[in-house]
């Protein structure tokens, strides 16, 4: 008797940062190789979502994205609270969702992982949520979510330079504008009221990478616990070369005088009198004037 392939659908991002075409599809033949494969790409933002919802609805068994952090957040989105397990395929730029499950960072690598985790358990995980829009390992609302709209404003910039493109769109962000140097938000929650010029919350960690360096801006999160945020009360420019410093060398920016933290956190909440930028995993989402967070256990099976 044959060996008998396992089913999937496959949700491909034909503009994923790090792969180009031919390798892609490289990639995409060694999955028909393997599985038994359904797929799709999409074709705008948010469609991952709509796609991953409609299998997870005809009952699949499994869902591989393949693609980076936004595209993975689409799917994610699509199969929470569903029986359908995600599977990852990393083609993005960080990648940190895949990093924080330990799916190994090369395609055709994550590919014989994948195959692997099929014969164990599934692993059940809790996601971060934004009013109604889950996130996988951060959610950021001010000075970072700016920078993450500038980043997508300029997808081959983006592609090209990878890593380096997002940060140097933060200093762009933060030394061409005036409004983030003063708290203008609120975070409210157990820890009491927080004003602050800027928020990132994190399911997971770390919160981004500097090639292989992690960026721990949340340093006791884990992915099984609550959510941590981490804030800023005033952004200076003067400041921006020991923030710099703090990140990319010391790893530890929550100690300074500027900071606040908060972690294994249930809920929040960020209020402001001004509309605020706003992004999950990266992804742009419309401005706010508030916005709640919250963590939601075991809503995510995954094969990893």
């Amino acid at each position: 008797m044959g060996h008998t392939k396992p089913v999937a659908v496959l949700i491909v991002n034909p503009n994923a940062g790090r792969l180009g075409e031919s390798r892609r599809a490289d990639v995409i033949d060694a999955l028909r190789a393997r599985f038994r494969i359904e797929g799709y790409s999409t074709t705008a933002r948010n469609s991952g979502i709509t796609i991953a919802s409609e299998a997870a609805d005809a009952g699949a068994r499994l869902v591989i994205a393949f693609g980076g952090d936004g595209h993975v957040n689409e799917v994610a989105n699509g199969l929470a609270g569903s029986a359908s397990a995600l599977g990852i395929i990393p083609g993005g730029t960080m990648n940190v969702f895949a990093r924080a499950l330990g799916i190994p960072l090369d395609p055709l690598t994550a590919l014989d992982h994948l195959e692997g985790a099929l014969d164990a358990d599934v692993v059940e995980v809790p996601l971060g949520k934004m009013d109604g829009r889950y996130f996988t390992f951060s959610a950021g609302c001010g000075f970072d979510a700016e920078a993450a709209q500038r980043v997508e404003r300029y997808v081959p910039s983006k592609r090209r330079f990878g890593e380096v493109f997002f940060y140097w769109s933060a200093f762009r962000v933060l030394a061409g504008t005036y409004r983030h140097r003063k708290p203008t938000m609120t975070l409210r929650g157990n820890f009491g009221e927080v004003a602050v010029a800027m928020a990132v919350v994190c399911n997971a960690g770390p919160y981004a990478y500097i090639a292989s360096r992690p960026v721990n801006l949340t340093p006791k999160v884990g992915l099984l616990g609550g959510i941590d945020v981490f804030a800023l009360r005033s952004m200076r420019v003067e400041s921006l070369p020991l923030y710099a410093w703090r990140v990319a060398v010391s790893g530890d920016l929550v100690h300074h005088p500027d900071a606040f933290y908060a972690s294994d956190q249930d809920r929040f909440e960020l209020v402001s009198e001004e509309p605020f930028h706003r992004h999950v995993d990266g992804e742009p989402l419309p401005p706010a004037h508030s916005v709640k967070f919250e963590v939601v256990p075991d809503i995510l099976k995954v094969r990893a």
